[in-house]
């Protein structure tokens, strides 16, 4: 475990880092969820900050470990550049603005007040700048690549980023764009740990397959070591389910037990 660590800090210190405090996020979010009564819509205010908290440390783990796929002169790069200090930057304004919301009592998402609304349209905007860096980080990886590592590794890794980018981008548009991640349903939470609805279609189960691709897609190459085909049907089969999953929430089918 400590070698494994080791490495993810010899890979990028920063983002190796950042996952570290999006724990601490976390572990402060649920503490907070166990002494703090208040809810929204259901279910407790720090629910929000606690998912993202959760989503943001393998989102920063997998992002740092996928820079030691890059050529040494790639990750000292412009554009390596831009996508460590873009998604340090984004993800910080995220979690610090949905952490605050929450101590306030207030919705982060499809908030209500004037200020609310402007913010909460200023997080699709965070949101969509950390989807694109993690595509611009595949692409890096699919043209720069470190040559010394297996090809389907530095295939697995980089179209794993680049699906998990672009679909995560079409499916957190398509719930902005719902107005709601809900299709057809009551709107009360599901199960934790996803509170996923279970008498509606949940746009938010697609888009947690999809931004996912970047831990399944390289995942499936350390379980197989396959060659570039299989990498490549890999990846479209997990595309091709995100897929599915948005039509279906779309269609109000209820996706979660």
């Amino acid at each position: 475990m400590n070698a494994l660590v080791t490495e993810l800090h010899r890979r990028q210190n920063l983002l190796a880092w950042a996952g570290w405090v999006a724990l601490g996020c976390l572990v402060f979010s649920l503490a907070a969820m166990a002494v703090d009564p208040r809810q929204i819509y259901g279910g407790s205010v720090w629910i929000k900050p606690a998912k993202f908290a959760a989503s943001f440390i393998p989102w920063f783990w997998t992002l740092a470990w996928a820079w030691g796929v890059l050529a040494p002169t790639a990750r000292r790069g412009v554009l390596a550049g831009l996508v460590l200090w873009g998604t340090l930057a984004a993800a910080g304004f995220e979690q610090g603005w949905i952490t605050l919301r929450a101590a306030a009592g207030l919705p982060s998402h499809f908030a209500e007040d004037g200020f609310g609304q402007i913010m909460f349209s200023l997080m699709g905007l965070g949101a969509t700048v950390l989807v694109a860096l993690a595509a611009l980080l595949g692409l890096l990886v699919l043209a720069r690549g470190d040559a010394a590592q297996p090809r389907g590794w530095r295939l697995a890794v980089g179209l794993g980023l680049v699906v998990a980018g672009v679909l995560g981008g079409v499916t957190g548009f398509a719930i902005g764009g719902a107005g709601s991640p809900i299709i057809g349903g009551s709107g009360a939470p599901g199960f934790p740990p996803f509170y996923w609805s279970r008498d509606g279609g949940d746009l938010r189960v697609a888009h947690f397959l999809a931004i996912h691709a970047m831990q399944v897609v390289p995942g499936f190459w350390l379980l197989t070591r396959a060659s570039a085909w299989p990498v490549g049907l890999a990846t479209a089969g997990w595309a091709g389910l995100s897929v599915a999953a948005l039509r279906l929430a779309q269609a109000g089918v209820p996706l979660s037990p």
